[in-house]
C-alpha cells in the first residue's frame, strides 16, 4: 500500500514562519500562479534535497540526517518543506518514498512508546481486530518487531519532530524499528540538541545540518512580510531606526523577528497618529516650537531597560527554560549577570561557576578540565542558553579553533527577570524598574545577594545608595557606573571587567577593605595601571584576571596567595588565542603551588633558572607561554623547558607562542610528555616532522604544528590519535609527491586546517569521515603545478564548508589560479551542500540546482492555503520550535 501523503492532519498543525504573503520579488507568473517566495530557505532546502539522493559509496543504505538549532529558528518548517516537495514526487523517481511519515517527540517517561505508536498508526492498513494487536497496549520491544515489519520492504521516508532524549539508550532501543533495507530509505529529525542530532546520525552515513541565522536582508523582508504583508511599504526614519534596533537584538532567529510584529505595527500607528496630531495642531494653532515637547519622538528602549517582552516569545522562552534540567537552572539564571550583548569564552562562566560554588565541584577546581562545570557548560548550550556569537557562524580565515559564545538579548531579558522574581540575581534593568515602581524603604528590606550593574540611569539615585550590600556576596559591574562603596561590601566574586571609572586606588580600596572571603577578581580590559602589593590581603582569592590591563610587573607578595590561587590569568587575550602580553611576573611564582591556570606568562625575557624553576608546579592544568628565538637558540633555555615539561604530569592544555622562524626540534624528543594532554598548539614555532612522542597521547583532542619537511610518518602519527578533533598543520614546504589521507586514521576529527605553499593533499575514498569543515591556507609560493592541487574533496563525505585563504595580491598567481579552480570544482560536484569561503566571502553559486532541485527551492505547493494570519506558528502557538 502506497502511503506518500499519509498523516496529512500533522502538518496543518505545523506554520511556516518563513512563508511570505507577498508577490514581492516573484516574477508575474509565478504570482499569477499563487506561488510565494520562502524566505531564507532555499540553500538549506538544497541541502536535504542532495542528501535524499543516493550516495554512489553508500549505495542505497538508509541514512539519517538531523536538524539542529535553537527553538524558533525554522527547523520544523525546513523539514516540512521538504516533506511536503517528497508526497508531490511520482512513483519510480529517486525522491519517491511508499511510506512519507511524520511523528512528533514527547517529553513523556514513555516517549519512545509514543513515538513508535504514531508511527505504526500511520503506516498499518487498518485498525487491529484483536485487543492484543493495538498499538496502546504493545510494548517497546514490540513496537519495534511491528514497525520494522511493516517498514522492511518499503521505501520510507520518516520526519521525527522536536526529537527528545534524557539518555543516549532511548535511541539505541526504538533504532531497530527502521530496517536498513538497501532501498534508499531516510530518516529526518529536528531537535534543540546538538547532541542528539549528532548521535542519531553518525552510524548511518547521515549529516547534522545546523541552522543559521537568517541574513540581515532576509530577516527584514520577514519582519515587513508579517507584519504588513509586503516589503515595500514605506517607514518613517525612526521606525526604521527601530527596525534595524529590533533586528540587531533578535539575531537573525525567526522566532523573535515575528515576535516583533506586534510591536512594529505599534511604532509605526504611533507615528501616524503623531503626524497627523501634528498636521491638526499645525492648522489650528501654528505652534510649530511647542510640538516635540507635547508630542514626544517614539524612542528605542536603552540595552538596559527591560520591557515588556512579546507575548509570543516570552511563552517561547519560558517553554525553552522549563527545559532546562533542574541542577542547571542556577547556572542559566546566572548568565543574566553579564552585559547584554557581552562576546565570552567557555573559561569565563566556567570558573564564575566554580567560585560562586554553583556546581558542587569546587575540590576539583584544580582540575578544571574534568570538573563538572564544564559539562554544565556543554547542556546549557545544548539548550540553547548559551549560543554562538553570530560571528562564530561564520569561517574565520585565520583560526580552525573554536568560537565565542553570548546569551541572545531577548534570554538573557527574560533570565534577568526570572532571576529578580526568584531573587537569584538583580541586574541594572531590575533595579531601575524597582526603582521607579517601589518606595525607597521597599528596596532596602530585599536581598540582593547578587548584582550586576553595567549601566546606570541618571534620572534615578545610584543603585548603591539605595539598597542593603551587606550581603551581597557577587557582583559585577561595568561601563561609566560613576564610584562603588567597595566598603559596604563583603563579597566572594568581585568583576570589575571593563569598568571604565577603574582607578588604581580603588583596587587599593578593595585589597584593603578586609574582603576576607573574596574568591574571583577580575579587572580585565580596564585603566588600572598597578596591582598593589595588598594583594596578599585577599587570603581566600582563587582567580585573578588582569587581562588587558595596563599592569606592567605583579608585585612579589602575590606569593602570598599561594595556598589558595588557582588561576592567574595575564596578557591581553582569552586563553586560547595569540596574545601580546605585557605582564611580567615575579621570580617566586613557582611557589603558587596550588596554581591550575597560568595563561599566559612571557618567557622570553626571563632566565632559565625561571624556566627550569617553573617545573615545581605541579598542580598545573593549562599553560600557556611566550617563547623567543634566542631561547630556541639557547641550549640552556632549550634543557630548562624539556625538564620542566616533564615535570607537568598532569597538564591537559599546552600552549607556546613562539617568535616568527623558532625551530622547536628540540622538544621533538620527550620520552615521557605530560600523559593527559589534550590540547597541543605552538604558534610561529617549526619541527622537522611530527615528533614521535605525540602518538602516546590519547586524549589528545586539538593539535596545532608546523613541519619542514615531508614523510610518511607524519599523517600515521596524527591519524592514529583517537580523540582528534581538530587538527591545523603547517607545511613549511613543497610537496615532492601527494600527501595521501588514506581511508584508515582520524577517526573523530571534525575540523582540519592546513597552512601550506603547495597544498598538494589527495583524500582516497572514506578518509576521515567525520569531517566537516576544511580550510586551506595558501602561503606565498613561485612554483605552480597543474597536478600539485587537493584532490578527494567530494570523498570527504560529511564536509560541509571549504575555506580557502590567500593574500590578495597574489590572486593572479597560477598557483592561486589552479588551486581555487579546483576547490571549486570539488565543491561543485559535492553530494553535500557545501559552503565555499574565499578569503572570508561566501559564494553561493558553485552549486548549480537541478531542475527539480530549482523547482522544489521556488515552489511550495498547498503552503498558501488559509489567510494571512495563520501562517505563522512557533513554539509559542504549537508549543514547538517552528
Amino acid at each position: 500500500m502506497t502511503q506518500s501523503n499519509s498523516h496529512a492532519e500533522h502538518s496543518s498543525s505545523y506554520g511556516h514562519p518563513f512563508a511570505a504573503r507577498s508577490n514581492n520579488g516573484v516574477s508575474p507568473q509565478d504570482a499569477e500562479d499563487g506561488v510565494h517566495p520562502i524566505v531564507g530557505l532555499d540553500r538549506p532546502t538544497k541541502k536535504l534535497l542532495r542528501w535524499l539522493s543516493p550516495l554512489e559509496e553508500m549505495g542505497k543504505r538508509l541514512r539519517v540526517m538531523s536538524i539542529v538549532g535553537p527553538a524558533g529558528m525554522g527547523k520544523t518548517t525546513l523539514a516540512l518543506e521538504l516533506r511536503k516537495w517528497i508526497s508531490c514526487q511520482t512513483s519510480g523517481g529517486d525522491h519517491h518514498f511508499q511510506f512519507n511519515v511524520m511523528a512528533q517527540a514527547s517529553r513523556r517517561a514513555d516517549r519512545n512508546e509514543l513515538l513508535l505508536r504514531d508511527i505504526l498508526s500511520q503506516i498499518s492498513d487498518s485498525a487491529p481486530a484483536r485487543a492484543s494487536e493495538q498499538p496502546q497496549s504493545m510494548t517497546l520491544e514490540l513496537l519495534v518487531r511491528r514497525v520494522s515489519q511493516r517498514l522492511q520492504d518499503k521505501r520510507y521516508f520518516i520526519l521525527i519532530d522536536d526529537m527528545y532524549m534524557r539518555r543516549e539508550s532511548d535511541w539505541d532501543k526504538i533504532k531497530g524499528a527502521f530496517p536498513d533495507n538497501n532501498l534508499g530509505s531516510r530518516i529526518l529529525i529536528t531537535t534543540r540538541f546538538p547532541s542528539i542530532a549528532w548521535l542519531c546520525s553518525s552510524d548511518s552515513g547521515g549529516l547534522v545540518h545546523a541552522m543559521k541565522p537568517l541574513s540581515k536582508m532576509d530577516s527584514e523582508r520577514l519582519l515587513l512580510l508579517k507584519a504588513f504583508g509586503s516589503v515595500d511599504i514605506p517607514l518613517p526614519e525612526n521606525v526604521k531606526l527601530f527596525v534595524d534596533n529590533s533586528l540587531m537584538r533578535c539575531e537573525g532567529i525567526p522566532l523573535f523577528i515575528i515576535g516583533m510584529e506586534d510591536s512594529l505595527k505599534q511604532q509605526l500607528q504611533q507615528q501616524q497618529q503623531q503626524q497627523q496630531q501634528k498636521k491638526d495642531e499645525e492648522a489650528q494653532q501654528h505652534q510649530e516650537e511647542a510640538e516635540d515637547v507635547k508630542h514626544p519622538r517614539i524612542e528605542i528602549c536603552n540595552e538596559e531597560q527591560a520591557p515588556q517582552l512579546p507575548k509570543q516569545i516570552e511563552q517561547a522562552l519560558a517553554s525553552t527554560f522549563d527545559d532546562i534540567p533542574y541542577e542547571l537552572r542556577s547556572l542559566s539564571l546566572y548568565m543574566s549577570m553579564f552585559p547584554y550583548g557581552y562576546k565570552f569564552d567557555k573559561d569565563r562562566p566556567v570558573m564564575k561557576w566554580l567560585c560562586e560554588d554553583l556546581t558542587d565541584d569546587w575540590d576539583e577546581w584544580r582540575n578544571v578540565e574534568d570538573a563538572d562545570a564544564e559539562k554544565y557548560f556543554s547542556q546549557l548550550v545544548d539548550t540553547n542558553v548559551i549560543t554562538l556569537t553570530a560571528a562564530s557562524y561564520k569561517i574565520n580565515q585565520n583560526e580552525a579553533e573554536a568560537s565565542q559564545w553570548h546569551v541572545n538579548h531577548f534570554m538573557q531579558q527574560f533570565l534577568a527577570s526570572k532571576s529578580a522574581e526568584t531573587g537569584f540575581a538583580f541586574t541594572s534593568a531590575t533595579l531601575n524598574l524597582e526603582a521607579g515602581s517601589e518606595t525607597g524603604h521597599g528596596n532596602k528590606t530585599k536581598i540582593r545577594r547578587r548584582l550586576a550593574v553595567h549601566h546606570s540611569d541618571p534620572s534615578l539615585p545610584s543603585p548603591f545608595e539605595t539598597i542593603d550590600l551587606s550581603q551581597t556576596r557577587s557582583l559585577a559591574v561595568s561601563g561609566m557606573i560613576s564610584t562603588i562603596p567597595f566598603e559596604k561590601f563583603n563579597l566572594v566574586v568581585l568583576d570589575l571587567e571593563g569598568w571604565e571609572n577603574l582607578k588604581d586606588d580603588d583596587l587599593l580600596k578593595v585589597c584593603r577593605s578586609k574582603m576576607f572571603f573574596l574568591q574571583y577578581l577580575s579587572v580585565r580590559n580596564t585603566r588600572v595601571r598597578k596591582l598593589p602589593e595588598e594583594i596578599k590581603e585577599l587570603c581566600s582569592l582563587m582567580l585573578l584576571d588582569v587581562r588587558g590591563t595596563q599592569i606592567q610587573k605583579l608585585p612579589k607578595q602575590i606569593v602570598g596567595l599561594r595556598s589558595t590561587l588557582r588561576a592567574l590569568l595575564l596578557g591581553s587575550e582569552g586563553i586560547n588565542n595569540i596574545i601580546a602580553p605585557t605582564t611580567r611576573v615575579p621570580h617566586g611564582v613557582q611557589h603558587l603551588n596550588m596554581l591550575s591556570t597560568l595563561a599566559t606568562i612571557d618567557l622570553s625575557k626571563q632566565p632559565a633558572s625561571f624556566v627550569e624553576a617553573l617545573g615545581a608546579m605541579e598542580n598545573l592544568r593549562v599553560l600557556a607561554i611566550t617563547w623567543s628565538f634566542h631561547q630556541s637558540s639557547d641550549g640552556t633555555y632549550r634543557e630548562a623547558l624539556r625538564s620542566s615539561i616533564k615535570k607537568w604530569k598532569r597538564l591537559k592544555s599546552l600552549t607556546i607562542h613562539c617568535g616568527f622562524g623558532c625551530s622547536m626540534e628540540f622538544l621533538g624528543y620527550l620520552p615521557d610528555p605530560p600523559q593527559d594532554l589534550e590540547k597541543f598548539k605552538v604558534t610561529a614555532g617549526r619541527f622537522v616532522t611530527v615528533p614521535k612522542w605525540i602518538r602516546k597521547l590519547e586524549f589528545l583532542s586539538f593539535a596545532q604544528i608546523t613541519i619542514c619537511r615531508q614523510s610518511k610518518d607524519d599523517l600515521q602519527i596524527l591519524g592514529h590519535l583517537l580523540n582528534l578533533e581538530c587538527l591545523v598543520l603547517g607545511l613549511d614546504f613543497i610537496p615532492e609527491e601527494a600527501i595521501v589521507i588514506e581511508s584508515a586514521g582520524f577517526p573523530e576529527i571534525q575540523r582540519f586546517s592546513v597552512d601550506c605553499l603547495v597544498p598538494w593533499l589527495t583524500f582516497t575514498t572514506g578518509a576521515m569521515r567525520k569531517l566537516t569543515y576544511l580550510q586551506l591556507k595558501l602561503l606565498p609560493c613561485p612554483a605552480s603545478s597543474q597536478t600539485s592541487i587537493p584532490s578527494g574533496i567530494g570523498s570527504l563525505q560529511n564536509l560541509t564548508k571549504v575555506a580557502l585563504c590567500y593574500d590578495k595580491r597574489f590572486t593572479d598567481s597560477p598557483n592561486v589560479k589552479v588551486t581555487e579552480d579546483a576547490v571549486r570544482e570539488a565543491v561543485a560536484g559535492h553530494h553535500n551542500q557545501v559552503d565555499l569561503f574565499i578569503n572570508g566571502v561566501q559564494y553561493y553559486d558553485v552549486q548549480e540546482a537541478d531542475e527539480e532541485t530549482k523547482g522544489a527551492i521556488r515552489t511550495q505547493s498547498g503552503i498558501d492555503a488559509g489567510n494571512k494570519d495563520d501562517f505563522i506558528a512557533t513554539d509559542a502557538d504549537t508549543g514547538r520550535d517552528a
